[in-house]
Order: structure tokens, then sequence, then C-alpha cells
């Protein structure tokens, strides 16, 4: 059963990542795993690539630094 819920909680955010970059935030922006806002900061940009028969997308998650460097430590889980 364990594996049918994380099924169900997939985004395939991680699965098509294709970096990360240490930005400066000008514009207001909430953190994608506290939901603080990031504004006038230094904060950490992550990108996903969506392709498909059209243009390719870009997704971009913005996360407060103490928070991303949490969540790279724990593997992303």
């Amino acid at each position: 059963m364990p594996f049918y819920k994380e099924y169900l909680n997939y985004d395939g955010f991680e699965r098509n990542c294709i970096g990360y970059q240490r930005r400066f935030s000008f514009w207001p922006r909430r953190c994608w795993l506290s939901g603080r806002w990031l504004w006038l900061c230094w904060a950490y940009r992550r990108t996903a690539m969506w392709t498909g028969p059209g243009d390719p997308v870009f997704e971009h998650r913005w996360y407060d630094p103490s928070e991303f460097l949490l969540y790279e430590l724990k593997g992303s889980a």
C-alpha cells in the first residue's frame, strides 16, 4: 500500500527538474516548501522542463535558502 500512496502524491517535478540556481528575487514570490514570501532577497529557483508535441514549457519553483538546504539534505522526500 505505501507504493500506491506515493503514486498519488507524485507530481513529476523531480523527474523533469533540469537544475537550480541561486537568484535574487526582485518580485514577491512564495517559497514552495514553507509558503513564506521571498521578496528582495536571495533564494533558490528550481526549473523543470516539460516537453511534448509543441514548444517546451519551463516551470519554476522558488525556495527559501534554509528550507532548500534542509530539503536537499533530506533527499527531496
